[in-house]
């Protein structure tokens, strides 16, 4: 077996740490199939295949569910039988099964097409468009270099034509998270872990062009409107006090559980079967909700897809491995292979790794101590 490592804190953790990947059983994948947003389209699709029983739908979990799609109109019932019925918004009887997005994002998707020629390159969905395609953004398919000329929301389409700029480009984006509801909270000394529901704010608000040397070129600004999600998470918090006694002060707080959180979100399909790109992070000096610096770890996918329930499941396997990867980095101020992130939406700034090791060596002290 050859393993060619890419710049992230996983391959940096496996390229360590062989016996992870090659001494050990298949990983325990993760997936919740009474999530709603989820299930509610298969429902109707397994309806529209033949008629669902009461008892079927007891033994999914998903009674509940059916019960709402019954009440909007999705399904009738009788007696204990549940069939389809046709729908003016949604998925109709006809072409149920080609409305449900197999890739499981749920969401609206834009249509990327080279104006030029008609071709259309893929498809992506919204909530990723802002990010990845949005006007004057660089965009790589299949090795080739296009730039977007529009994205358009009523049509949800961007309009790209093949170019090759000497710049790059990544987009700046806001993001806030409410907390909605504490399922789980473990108290380890002086820190807390919970499993929570929560609200996510994305707003896509510019982008910058970076020239080949890496030199920033000029930012640009975007007016997109706000994308909410709600999903699950988990999340840490600590005292301002206990950042302090781990060697972490206010000045370099922020980098500190900014580098933390990148790491962690690089670390976690390690034990939970995803990709980075399907969960997000926000790390804070002091959240409007908990009112201690705070991290979060969330599900990119509405409703939660458990990967973040198998962060709090396994927290101290997940923290110890990250707290590693990133040590074992040879870089000395952070790079992508452990706390630089392609997703970030304040372009990998502020960063801190020797405050990173810090808070997750301080975190498996307090783990270690609670024993």
């Amino acid at each position: 077996m050859v393993l060619v490592a890419r710049d992230d804190p996983m391959d940096t953790y496996l390229v360590h740490n062989p016996s992870a990947l090659l001494g050990r059983p298949v990983e325990k994948t993760v997936f919740d199939p009474t999530n709603p947003h989820v299930v509610w389209s298969h429902l109707y699709c397994a309806a529209v295949e033949k008629p669902l029983s009461a008892a079927q739908l007891e033994a999914w979990g998903t009674r509940a569910v059916a019960e709402q799609m019954v009440a909007d109109g999705w399904l009738r019932r009788r007696g204990e039988t549940y069939y389809p019925t046709d729908r003016d918004e949604g998925p109709r009887i006809a072409s149920a099964h080609e409305a449900v997005n197999v890739r499981g994002e749920g969401g609206q998707e834009v249509a990327i097409v080279d104006h030029t020629d008609g071709r259309m390159l893929g498809t992506i969905d919204l909530g990723r468009a802002m990010q990845q395609v949005h006007d004057g953004a660089v965009y790589l398919h299949r090795g080739e270099t296009y730039v977007v000329d529009l994205l358009d929301f009523d049509n949800l389409v961007a309009m790209v034509h093949p170019d090759s700029p000497r710049y790059s480009t990544s987009a700046r984006m806001d993001t806030t998270i409410r907390i909605l509801e504490v399922d789980d909270m473990r108290h380890i000394g002086p820190l807390q872990v919970a499993s929570c529901q929560v609200e996510v704010f994305h707003q896509v608000t510019s982008y910058l062009r970076r020239a080949d040397s890496g030199e920033i070129l000029d930012s640009v600004e975007l007016d997109y409107p706000p994308q909410r999600l709600v999903t699950r998470a988990v999340a840490y918090t600590m005292t301002e006090s206990t950042l302090r006694s781990w060697g972490v002060g206010p000045d370099i707080a922020p980098g500190s559980l900014h580098a933390a959180e990148h790491a962690a979100i690089g670390m976690l399909p390690l034990i939970a079967t995803c990709d980075r790109w399907d969960i997000g992070g926000v790390s804070t000096v002091l959240h409007a909700d908990t009112q201690q610096p705070t991290v979060f770890v969330y599900d990119g996918h509405p409703g939660g897809a458990g990967f973040a329930d198998r962060g709090f499941e396994a927290f101290e396997q997940w923290i110890r491995a990250t707290r590693d990867a990133v040590m074992a980095c040879e870089c000395e101020a952070g790079c992508p292979s452990c706390i630089q992130s392609p997703k970030c939406g304040n372009g990998n700034e502020p960063l801190d790794k020797d405050g990173a090791i810090k808070v997750l060596t301080g975190i498996l002290h307090s783990l270690a101590d609670a024993h």
